[in-house]
This record gives structure tokens, sequence and C-alpha cells, in this order.
């Protein structure tokens, strides 16, 4: 009668049935009582066992996380109207503010973000794949990973505009715009600027020591010391890009792209005209070239 019982109450318990199909088998299972129980629940639910199986082995290992190609995030805002200057001024607070995870994937992620909003995909996945961060749905407000796997959660209004964004007559002189991309010509820069007229620039004259300034950069393909650089004030960001990448070694395979706060600076603007600040740090993202098929 005892043995009776133990089934009807195992039996009101569908969750040790999951137990069984889904758990090693515990040291106490070798008791001849529980084989027993548990081959009658295996077979009684042997649709389920094999169900559960398929599923099983069409998963990932633990230690890998799935990717998909990142896409734009469409939303309507609900609790409030953002206007341009809101978004602006929350994703700058936003990425001011991280305090955990690693910094070259922040900076990663803000380079991304900013270049989703502008339609430019192909160049924000480049930024993704090259700070190894993964994206199992393809939003990134769904979540993200870095290659130690530390998730990264951003929100909607960091990630893209809601659709229901108030529009101003300011918005034209917001910097995510398409001239903040690169274009094919820019992307591979041999034609702007060559060594030598690098070279000539630097060394035009003697530039008074007020016409200076000092940059700091954190490229994002290596963990530091940040690279400082003197560049005249006047420079473009474009021309402070390739010199870091001339003083830095990298190879002309890859490029780098500058961003501050958030945002992908203007190639043919200078520094000091993008609202830099001085004792700010600069994010050089450093990404692979596309080829050219």
């Amino acid at each position: 009668m005892g043995c009776c019982l133990s089934l009807s109450r195992d039996n009101d318990r569908p969750s040790y049935a999951a137990q069984v199909v889904t758990e090693e088998r515990r040291p106490e299972d070798s008791h001849p009582r529980a084989v027993a129980t548990s081959s009658a629940l295996s077979s009684a639910n042997s649709p389920a066992t094999a169900r559960a199986s398929r599923t099983r082995s069409n998963h990932f290992p633990l230690s890998q996380h799935y990717n998909s190609p990142i896409r734009r995030h469409v939303w309507y805002s609900k609790r409030r109207l953002w206007t341009r200057a809101q978004l602006d001024q929350e994703r700058i607070e936003f990425f001011e503010t991280r305090v955990t995870g690693r910094p070259e994937v922040w900076a990663a992620l803000s380079a991304a973000v900013s270049l989703i909003r502008t339609g430019d995909l192909e160049t924000a996945q480049s930024f993704v794949d090259a700070a190894g961060i993964t994206v199992p749905t393809g939003d990134l407000c769904q979540g993200c990973y870095d290659e130690q796997g530390v998730l990264y959660r951003l929100p909607q209004c960091i990630v893209s505009d809601p659709e229901n964004i108030v529009r101003s007559d300011q918005d034209q002189d917001d910097f995510d715009t398409d001239d903040g991309k690169l274009s094919s010509d820019e992307a591979s820069g041999d034609e702007l600027i060559a060594d030598d007229v690098e070279r000539r620039r630097d060394e035009k004259g003697k530039t008074s020591e007020r016409d200076l300034i000092r940059v700091r950069a954190r490229l994002s393909d290596r963990g530091g010391p940040d690279m400082t650089l003197s560049v005249v004030k006047t420079m473009n960001v474009g021309l402070i890009a390739r010199k870091l990448q001339q003083e830095a070694g990298i190879p002309r395979t890859h490029r780098v792209r500058l961003a501050y706060l958030g945002r992908m600076l203007k190639e043919h603007v200078p520094l000091v005209d993008q609202g830099w600040n001085p004792a700010h740090v600069i994010n050089a993202l450093v990404v692979p070239r596309p080829s050219v098929s």
C-alpha cells in the first residue's frame, strides 16, 4: 500500500517527470524502488522524452551564444513624447554613466547604435563584430553579450528614435545624419591622406603652442594604454583618425573611426567644432575595411 501511495503522490507532481528527463540521475536513484518508479514514469512519458531529447540536441553549447545580424528596432513611445534634444541628452548621459562592463564594448555599442539610426547597418555590424559582441536576436534592446559572456542591455530610446518622435526645426542640426557616415571614398582614406601629405602638414612652419590640442584616444583593439596626440585645432576628425592609425601601427586592412559621447564624429569637421571637451577621452574604434568585390 505504501508503494501505491508513493506512486500516486508522484503522479500528482508532473515536474518530477521533467526532472527525470533533464537532470542527471542522483545517487539515491540506485535504490530498486526508485529505479522502478523512474522507469514507469519515463515509459509513460516517452513521447515527451523524445521531444525533449530532440530539442536538447539542437541547442548550442552553454559556453556559446547564438548570434544574429543586427537589425533596426522599431517602437512607439507610450509614456511620454520624445523630442530630438531629449533623446540626444538621454543618450549622452546613458553612455557617460556606464560603470559595469568593458568600456571598449560600450564604445562599440555606442558607435553601432549611431550608425543604425542613420541606416548604415553594414558598418554597424562591423563594429559589433570587431568588438566580439554577439546579439542573439539581432535586436540590441533584447540584450547582447561580450566575449566573456557579460550581458549588456540598452533601452529603446538609446537604440533608436520612436516612430512618434516630436519633430522640430532643429532636427537638421543633429549630428546623427548621413554626413556622419563615411562614403566608400572616405573609407579608404588613401586618396585623402598619404604619409607624405600628413608629414608635410605636421612640418609646415612652426605651429604655435596655443594652436595645438592634445587628444587622448582609447583604441578598441587593445586593453590600453590610451594614446595621446598633439594636433592642430583646425585638423578635421578624418585626419586625426588616420594619424592615430599610423602612430598606433594599425594595418591598412583596418580603419579607425572616432566616437564621442555616444555618437560618431563627422570626418570632415574639426574636433573642437563638435562639442569635444579636452578632459574627455575619445573612443577610437578599429574595424576591418569592407572588402572590395
